[in-house]
């Protein structure tokens, strides 16, 4: 309870995932190079993927695991400009999705063992 590692961590993790996330927002806004925009939009998805996966594998709720997958599918069909850059960007979501659910929850179990 009274632990400061769970909070660092996660201040930690703010500190590398915001300008990760504001050079993706960067990227989809104005990507001169259109790898970058579906990169971009695969994060994003991703974002929601992996607590998707985080939800299902490891808590076991299965309908907060739907909603966050439903997001994560979503946000690539619904932010993309055409439909190449939505079918790239939405198979770039599940690359994405599992790695920031190995990068977030990984980095939590070596933590909390």
């Amino acid at each position: 309870m009274g632990s400061l590692v769970f909070p660092l961590l996660w201040i930690a993790m703010a500190c590398v995932a915001g300008p990760l996330f504001g050079i993706a927002g960067a990227w989809w806004r104005r990507g001169a190079q259109p790898w970058r925009r579906y990169v971009a939009l695969g994060a994003f998805g991703g974002l929601f993927g992996s607590e998707a996966l985080h939800s299902w594998l490891t808590l076991g709720y299965a309908s907060q695991a739907a909603a966050c997958a439903a997001v994560a599918c979503a946000l690539p069909l619904l932010l993309g400009r055409t439909g190449k850059e939505r079918a790239w960007s939405l198979a770039a979501m599940p690359v994405a999705s599992f790695a920031a659910y190995l990068a977030v929850y990984g980095l939590l179990d070596q933590v909390s063992a």
